[in-house]
This record gives structure tokens, C-alpha cells and sequence, in this order.
């Protein structure tokens, strides 16, 4: 459906001033471009999407019907994928927290756990002991030096020879089966994946007399995204394509001489690549003012809808709705920052924006899928609705209604006594 104010204005009157808008549509088509553009080149290539990312169950759920697998870094994700039908030997627990219960419960159904630190070992040794009847599946994760200034903390770092012992010691438990290799690492560039993928794929030469099961590339690539924000970024932002070309090229080149069958799996566990683009917020201007000769408009959103894990200098893409009205003035600014509504000094949304705007405007922000819904906190106010256009039903329907006071409080004992 066509945005338009009035449209916004008549949402806002029934889901708050500010709210999500969700497109599950392009959310699909993203996922099968990605894997399309790997499968191309490697065949045997896989997703396995990151719950952490945004874990609308909707979008979960169409992961697994498209026969995708979920990625997890908690008990709450993984209790979410089953509670969503998702098979055990579909789901991948990674992660630097991983409590006993839900490794056994991940293990002992058939799941993969990508090991990531030696207390982890002690814990599947256990397990491995007490079940000795059942064969159980784990990963191993990787760290090592991508170049990067600022090393990793998650993994094993695989200079160290505490993981070549802890690695021979798994080998010669009957019941575990080291399966494959995991890494992953926050850079997006393609240079950091021209290292992974070949320190990744000697490393499994090194460990594994025939290739194993998978190699697991972790997650860490871009979303699509218009020019404008492109140009923010400080390396150049890969399409699909690229990575695949990086990626999936190089396994299908090392494997060139393998049958089909003895090739591994390659994992890959995009989140932001996947949903980023796929959800817009919409949110309101209820004041405009000049403080110290700075515009500040505030707005009914927050930075904590859209992009709590930047330190900030992004600007993401915005367009302005306007009520129609012949009579009605409008300012031009050159520029205007627009801030939120907590009431912290550093909320600002977005910073210099040029052109005529207006109390009453609605702002709708771009790129807003990646780990917005997952990080807001409740903080000043609850969290706003999601809503989804259904084009059967000509007609929006809630994907995850608006919170409110008891959603937040409903934890909390309100029947304690005072002290004397």
C-alpha cells in the first residue's frame, strides 16, 4: 500500500505515534537472493539465521519452512525455535553463554553446539558420560587474526596450543562427533573474508583427515542499503553477490576435485544481510525549536528504535509525510537535528537534516531491521507496535502489539513491606 499522512495518521490513531512497519515479502526475497548467489557457485551451501538479530517469529518461522536452519545464542532463542516446530537437528547453538541445560537439551536432540570456551568442554564431557548411548554433534569455534586492531574475545585462539590438546581430547570421547569449524567476526569488508575463508579452510586441512561436515563462516555481512548510506560507511559495502564471489568461489575451487557428497557443508549465519531492510519505523514531530541558534525537532521515536548499536554518524534513509493543505506554512531548514524522546542529550535520531518540515509531520526511517526490536530497552517508554500490510486482506495486522505498563511491571512484586 501507497504511504501517505493521512494513511500514517490514521495507523497512529490506532497503534501510538510510533510504530514498526514489517515486510516479510522482501524479508523472503532477500533470504533466497543470498543463498541463491552462494548456491551458484557451491551448491551445498546453507543458512542458518541469526535469532539475535531480530527475532520476530514470523520471520523465524519462514526461515524454517524455506528449510533454513537457526542460528542461537541463548536458551530463550533456542526455546523460541522449538516452540516455533523447529527440529532440534535444524538449530546451532553459539554463543559465550551457554548454560548446562540448554547445551543437553540442544546436544541430546540432535542439534549442533559450536563450543566457544574450555568450561563449555567440561560440560559436554558430562553430559557425553552420562548419555553414552547417544552420538552427539559439536563445533568447534575459531579465533584468529583478520587483521583487525581489535581482537575478538569470543573462541578458541587457535595459536595457543591449549586448543590443539582440547581439540585431540574431544576426538577420543566415543560419543562426540566433531563435526565442523565455526567462526565468526563483526567485519562486513570482503578483506576480512578473503582471510577467514582461507585460514578456515587450512585449519580444517590441518584437523580433519577427510573434510568435516561443515565449515561454519559465521555471520557479519551487509544488508542492502541505498547510496546515501553506503557512503557512510568506512569500507565499501559488498552486495550478495560479492561475498559469494569470495566465498563460495574459493570452497568450490579447494573442493574442486571431491565428489559431491565428500564436500562440506558450508554454514553461513546472516542476520542484518537478511532483515535490516525490511523494516521501516514511522514516527511523529511534536516540536521544533532554536536553542543557542540550533533547530532541534523531537520526535515521537527514539535512536534506541533504530540504531542502538551505533556510536552514532549514521544517518539512515528518511522520508517526510505531510498533511496536504494549500494555507498550511512550512519551514525550510538548513539544518535541523532531530532528536527523541528520552531524555538522554545524546538521542538523536538523525542530524542535519535539510528541508521543510513541521509539528505534525510523520518521519518514516529506513533500514531499521537489525537488532532494533532486540536492544530497545523500555526505557521512558514501552516498546511501540509492529505492524504488517497483508495485501489478501487489504488491510494492516499486528505482528507484535504495542507494550504496555503491565508488560513492563508484571515482573516485579508490588506486595512487599515496608520496613520498620
Amino acid at each position: 500500500m501507497r504511504i501517505n499522512w493521512t494513511l500514517l495518521e490514521g495507523l497512529a490513531s490506532t497503534y501510538g505515534e510510533s510504530f514498526y512497519l514489517l515486510d516479510s515479502k522482501k524479508f523472503e526475497k532477500n533470504y533466497d537472493e543470498f543463498l541463491g548467489a552462494f548456491r551458484d557457485l557451491y551448491p551445498k551451501t546453507f543458512i542458518a539465521y541469526s535469532y539475535k538479530t531480530n527475532y520476530i517469529p514470523k520471520l523465524c518461522a519462514l526461515i524454517d519452512r524455506k528449510g533454513g536452519y537457526a542460528e542461537v545464542v541463548s536458551e530463550m532463542e533456542f526455546d523460541l525455535a522449538i516452540k516455533l516446530g523447529v527440529s532440534p537437528q535444524k538449530i546451532i547453538f553459539n554463543g559465550p553463554y551457554k548454560n548446562e541445560e540448554t547445551i543437553k537439551k540442544c546436544l541430546l536432540g540432535g542439534g549442533i553446539v559450536n563450543l566457544d570456551s574450555f568450561y563449555e568442554i567440561d560440560i559436554v564431557e558430562k553430559i557425553a558420560q552420562d548419555n553414552p548411548e547417544i552420538n552427539m554433534s559439536i563445533g568447534i569455534r575459531c579465533n584468529f587474526d583478520i587483521g583487525d586492531s581489535v581482537p575478538s574475545r569470543f573462541g578458541f585462539d587457535i595459536d595457543r596450543e591449549d586448543f590443539y590438546h582440547a581439540f585431540d581430547g574431544l576426538k577420543r570421547i566415543d560419543n562426540i562427533s566433531i563435526k565442523g569449524l565455526h567462526c565468526h567476526f563483526p567485519n562486513r569488508n570482503i578483506e576480512s573474508y578473503i582471510i577467514r575463508v582461507d585460514k578456515m579452510l587450512h585449519l580444517s586441512n590441518q584437523l580433519f583427515s577427510s573434510p568435516p561436515e561443515f565449515i561454519n563462516l559465521g555471520g557479519g555481512f551487509a544488508g542492502k542499503m541505498n547510496e546515501s548510506l553506503k557512503k557512510q560507511f568506512k569500507y565499501k559495502v559488498p552486495k550478495y553477490q560479492e561475498y559469494a564471489e569470495t566465498i563460495a568461489a574459493k570452497f568450490q575451487n579447494f573442493y574442486q576435485d571431491l565428489d559431491e557428497s565428500e564436500k562440506p557443508k558450508l554454514l553461513l549465519e546472516p542476520g542484518t544481510a537478511l532483515v535490516a531492510d525490511t523494516m521501516k519505523i514511522v514516527v511523529k514531530v511534536t516540536d521544533i525549536k532554536t536553542i543557542r541558534n540550533k533547530i532541534i525537532a523531537t520526535v515521537s521515536g527514539s535512536k534506541y528504535n533504530i540504531i542502538p548499536t551505533s556510536a552514532g554518524g549514521i544517518n539512515l534513509p528518511i522520508t517526510v509525510y505531510q498533511k496536504s493543505e494549500k494555507d498550511r506554512y512550512y519551514e525550510e531548514y538548513d539544518p535541523v537535528d532531530i532528536a527523541g524522546y528520552t531524555c538522554m542529550e545524546n538521542d538523536y535520531l538523525y542530524r542535519g537534516y535539510k528541508g521543510s518540515l513541521k509539528i505534525g509531520d510523520y518521519i518514516v526511517f529506513d533500514n531499521v531491521g537489525s537488532y532494533s526490536i532486540v536492544l530497545k530497552p523500555p526505557f521512558i517508554l514501552p516498546n511501540c507496535a509492529i505492524i504488517e500490510y497483508n495485501a489478501k486482506k487489504k488491510s494492516y495486522e499486528i505482528i507484535k502489539r504495542r507494550e504496555e505498563i503491565e508488560d513492563i511491571f508484571r515482573t516485579f512484586n508490588f506486595k512487599y513491606e515496608e520496613e520498620n
